[in-house]
């Protein structure tokens, strides 16, 4: 089976161009966070195994739109 990073294109980050990672939390939402700045999107809740890969695509699709929080000032 592909891993969810596998099923989706994930765009260098929006902020430093670093590279990112489709992270987990808690096996129940999914972000992408920078792993050179930190940066993030906000997390996308799934309940069951069919709101999965939905949850995944969302919270690519805001990374690649530029929709990430970042703590560095000004931001």
């Amino acid at each position: 089976m592909e891993s969810m990073e596998e099923l989706f294109d994930i765009q260098d980050c929006p902020l430093c161009d670093g590279g990112a990672l489709l992270e987990e939390e808690c096996n129940c939402g999914y972000y992408v966070m920078c792993l050179d700045c930190g940066c993030h999107t906000v997390t996308i809740d799934f309940k069951n195994e069919e709101q999965r890969r939905d949850a995944a695509g969302r919270a690519i699709d805001l990374w690649n739109a530029g929709k990430v929080i970042s703590s560095s000032p000004g931001e």
